[in-house]
């Protein structure tokens, strides 16, 4: 602040001349010529020369050091009239932490412009009515006048162009990730005013991608912190501009420009896969959540899938605010067990990558399904779906099974939880001549009837089932396999 800081800035003239204007009711003391003035900024060594002071009796002006414990005072002779009074020298002396400026002359007695009061609006008495107000930079100066035409009230006015000493700033470049908040020290500076506070300065934040905010500013003894919070909606480097201002003199300001590296946000992915699929395959693939939620757009990612038979297609991306999916569809040239890996990638440059087992599957072939028991039907079990020995092998949970019946029903309709089938009794169906899928999908029922020459049973669950190899269209060659997941 200019005013309070008058000791800690620069002399801007070499030469100060004091000019006395009389006129009816005021005196004024403007030191400049013109406008010129002076500062001193804290411990120089400052002295000048030809300071020239109009006739008003002993003028002095001085200043006390460390609260009076050293006093200095000039004094000026000659009386109050017209002309001037001789060309003067004062100092050398050394700048003091806390400058007190006082006025006297031996008609008024002394007028003593104390710091107690704020320095920038210091108001004095006497025997007189007098006033005092230390200058903004610019050279603002109020004073107050007595009876028109009494010169001996001695009203004075110093009016002091200042300027006060520049403040440096150094930039802080900030670390931070997209889409988390950054909460930091973005620039430091220094006053050469070691009594300035943090009350002294404002300070603005610029973040470099179109968001401005107030800095907050800490420290004390003339070093001082600027901090700010602000969260980065996109990864990248930002040029960000602080600024600190004087708050009471605009003009004294210091830029600093740090650099943001914001990071990409992290990706995090999981796995989305069906179990099974018949013939081909078409659904879900992954998720995957940005870290930078809910700022991230489908934009600023890719997909590819790897369906583990070799083949890779890029990823159908869906999904907002951080959260989304991958789905795909492909075609696989044989049944099996498949390993479908998901890499999602960022813009920035993130990557997440996450897998899933798959079981591929069909039915029999050429229409009809094979039949297992509901008792043996969980994962990891040994089954007979087919063979001369299928009721003795396949205990169910609601009635024996005919002993007629061998594993396979005719019924042309694709097999679905819930939907009953049918047969005719022993061979009079045949079923497939092989080779079976290597992964077929089977029927588990918890009932088989007979009536008339139909045996008929439901539908509990689909099963895939991995054959064995033996079969034969003969039930003398039994059908085997081992269950490896559930459809439904």
């Amino acid at each position: 602040m200019a005013v309070r800081r008058f000791y800690s800035s620069t002399i801007l003239a070499a030469t100060v001349a004091v000019v006395v204007a009389l006129a009816p009711g005021v005196n004024a003391f403007a030191i400049g010529s013109p406008p010129g003035g002076f500062v001193i900024p804290i411990g120089s060594t400052a002295s000048f020369t030809n300071v020239l002071f109009g006739a008003c009796n002993n003028l002095s002006w001085g200043y006390q050091l460390n609260g009076g414990a050293n006093h200095v005072q000039f004094t000026f002779p000659g009386g109050c009239g017209s002309g001037t009074g001789p060309n003067v020298t004062i100092g050398p002396f050394t700048t003091p932490q806390s400058l007190r400026v006082f006025l006297s002359d031996n008609t008024c007695g002394a007028i003593y412009y104390s710091d107690g009061l704020p320095v920038d609006h210091v108001i004095v008495s006497g025997s007189n009515p007098y006033s005092l107000r230390w200058a903004d930079a610019g050279g603002f100066c109020e004073r107050k006048t007595t009876t028109a035409n009494n010169f001996s009230g001695c009203n004075f006015c110093i009016d002091l162009a200042i300027s006060d000493q520049a403040i440096a700033a150094t930039a802080t470049n900030i670390s931070a990730t997209e889409g988390k908040p950054f909460s930091g020290t973005v620039a430091t500076f220094t006053d050469t005013d070691t009594n300035a506070t943090t009350a002294d300065y404002s300070a603005t934040v610029a973040w470099g991608d179109g968001s401005t905010s107030t800095g907050t500013v800490t420290g004390s003894a003339g070093s001082f912190s600027v901090s700010g919070s602000h969260t980065y909606a996109e990864e990248g480097t930002d040029q960000v501009t602080v600024t600190i201002t004087d708050a009471d003199n605009p003009a004294n300001s210091a830029t600093a420009k740090p650099t943001a590296g914001v990071a990409d946000a992290a990706l995090t992915a999981s796995p989305a896969c069906s179990a099974t699929f018949s013939h081909s395959y078409s659904g879900l693939t992954a998720t995957f959540t940005d870290a930078a939620s809910p700022s991230g757009t489908l934009s600023d990612f890719s997909a590819s899938i790897d369906w583990g038979d070799g083949t890779s297609t890029a990823g159908t991306i869906t999904g907002a605010g951080g959260s989304y999916s991958v789905s795909g569809s492909h075609t696989y040239a044989s049944t099996g067990s498949f390993t479908i890996t998901t890499t999602i990638t960022d813009v920035g440059g993130k990557m997440a990558t996450t897998t899933c087992a798959t079981v591929g599957f069909s039915f029999a072939p050429g229409g009809g399904s094979f039949v297992i028991s509901d008792h043996n039907a969980a994962v990891g079990s040994s089954v007979t779906f087919w063979g001369a020995q299928w009721a003795k092998d396949n205990t169910l949970s609601g009635r024996a099974a005919p002993r007629s019946f061998k594993g396979f029903t005719e019924d042309p309709r694709t097999p679905t939880c819930g939907l009953d089938w049918s047969t005719d009794p022993g061979n009079s169906t045949p079923p497939p001549s092989g080779p079976l899928p290597a992964f077929m999908g089977v029927i588990v029922t918890s009932s088989a009837t007979k009536t008339g020459s139909i045996i008929s049973g439901n539908s509990i669950h689909i099963v895939v089932v991995q054959t064995n190899a033996g079969y034969a269209p003969d039930p003398g060659h039994a059908g085997t396999g081992k269950v490896v997941a559930v459809v439904c």
